[in-house]
């Protein structure tokens, strides 16, 4: 498998992702908002990192949008990195979310190009 880092344009990337507005985690109630953020920064209501959280856990769009509110206002956004594979962002979408959120125009990528897909052999 290749990898590659490089710097992508923040919404050719999103272009490529499928990603509309926000990322839309698939354990969450509803895709996060431009409202839901704004509102969790006026609220303070602001997620810091947790390694003891178990990544597997559901999460509503609040706590989401919590997280990423914590990354605008705490975050080094100019030195995010995301990791792309197969079209889609595998780690890092609150980070993307944040930077798209504050208006960042580059992100740095790490790149994973997928293995081709091997059809079955027929008996």
């Amino acid at each position: 498998m290749a990898i590659r880092v490089c710097e992508r344009d923040i919404l050719d990337l999103a272009l490529e992702c499928g990603i509309q507005d926000y990322p839309h985690w698939a354990s969450s109630d509803r895709r996060i908002t431009a409202g839901d953020i704004e509102a969790a920064l006026r609220d303070g209501f602001l997620m810091a990192p947790d390694d003891d959280r178990d990544p597997n856990l559901p999460m509503t769009a609040e706590q989401h949008a919590a997280r990423v509110a914590w990354l605008v206002k705490h975050g080094d956004l100019e030195r995010v990195t995301v990791t792309v594979r197969g079209g889609r962002i595998v780690d890092g979408n609150h980070r993307f979310a944040a930077c798209l959120h504050a208006g960042v125009e580059w992100i740095k990528c790490v790149v994973m190009d997928a293995p081709a897909i091997q059809e079955p052999v027929a008996a």
